[in-house]
């Protein structure tokens, strides 16, 4: 596997202030890359000012979302593997080492673990609320393991270019979550594996107000995308609750109950964890912001579909 040729495609926008750190991570891998892609999104700074610095090449994309970025990319690769980061992510040393040491004729995706970055409170906060199971995020266990939804080709993953291209590739009409439906796809061709090893550091820097913001697309992005798992729950539940208010409100009252004693129950546990009292309020915050943002934005994509070809925000 050490001589594999490996292409890591690196879709951007707007990234003038991290693309450095981003590709000064990708050269210093352990592993060295066949060729490092960019591909942009017509960024309004200097993104690609500063990625010329670096011996990569440079594409474009028009499809105005990742998915199409991602798919331009694995147009133009030449390499056997494809590894996929972001223009905010700070590869480990060894993190093309560790992904694709585990593919064998039975793997057809590997997907590495985040760290989430960053020094503000509410930054900090949301990190911390990454890592458990009340976030719904995943890619942050801390063991190997066989999973059936796992992003292989988000911002931490690697895949034979062939299989993407039999299972077709990414759909560039998706504005977000492509990486996880392409994923879906490419289950069927064989395993996901995740591993720990392969380690990637997300620097997201994000505000409340930015999260909730995000939120509200990934909910859309969810109910866009198709893909059917636990994750749609809450968004499902939500409606029933609202009728229980009406014809049994001891209902919805209990299940509120429930669900504030669970996020100020994190809350607890993660500033005696941190030794951070402040965390005994930030984080029942940041759980309920997600929560409730990502309700309204999968219902808003549902009843309000998004037009095709909304720019990258």
């Amino acid at each position: 596997m050490s001589e594999a040729k490996i292409s890591v495609i690196i879709p951007v926008r707007n990234e003038a202030n991290k693309i450095e750190q981003c590709l000064n991570a990708v050269f210093a891998q352990s592993l060295k890359p066949y060729e490092v892609i960019v591909v942009d999104g017509h960024s309004e700074d200097e993104t690609i000012e500063k990625a010329r610095k670096f011996p990569v090449k440079i594409l474009y994309e028009n499809y105005h979302n990742r998915a199409g970025a991602c798919q331009v990319g694995i147009n133009s690769a030449e390499g056997e593997y494809i590894a996929f980061t972001d223009g905010d992510c700070i590869p480990d040393k060894e993190w093309l080492a560790n992904l694709i040491k585990e593919f064998n004729d039975d793997v057809a995706g590997v997907g590495g673990r985040y760290e989430d970055i960053g020094e503000s409170l509410w930054t900090r906060s949301i990190n911390l609320t990454f890592s458990t199971p009340l976030s719904g995020a995943k890619s942050r266990w801390n063991q190997k393991k066989t999973v059936k939804n796992l992003s292989v080709c988000g911002a931490n993953g690697m895949c034979r270019r062939d299989d993407i291209l039999r299972a077709g590739g990414f759909k560039v009409t998706l504005s977000g979550a492509e990486d996880l439906e392409l994923s879906s796809r490419l289950g069927k061709l064989g395993t996901l594996i995740y591993t720990p090893n392969a380690l990637v550091m997300h620097n997201h820097n994000r505000g409340l107000k930015d999260f909730a913001k995000q939120a509200y697309r990934y909910g859309g992005w969810r109910k866009e995308s198709g893909l059917w798992d636990l994750q749609v729950i809450p968004p499902l539940v939500a409606p029933l609750l609202l009728l229980s208010l009406i014809f049994t409100p001891w209902i919805c009252a209990g299940a509120l109950a429930l669900y504030a004693l669970a996020v100020i129950a994190m809350g607890i546990k993660i500033a005696i964890q941190e030794r951070t009292p402040v965390y005994l309020i930030s984080i029942p915050v940041v759980y309920i912001v997600q929560h409730f943002f990502y309700i309204i934005g999968f219902w808003k994509e549902t009843i309000w579909p998004r037009k095709k070809g909304v720019p990258w925000k």
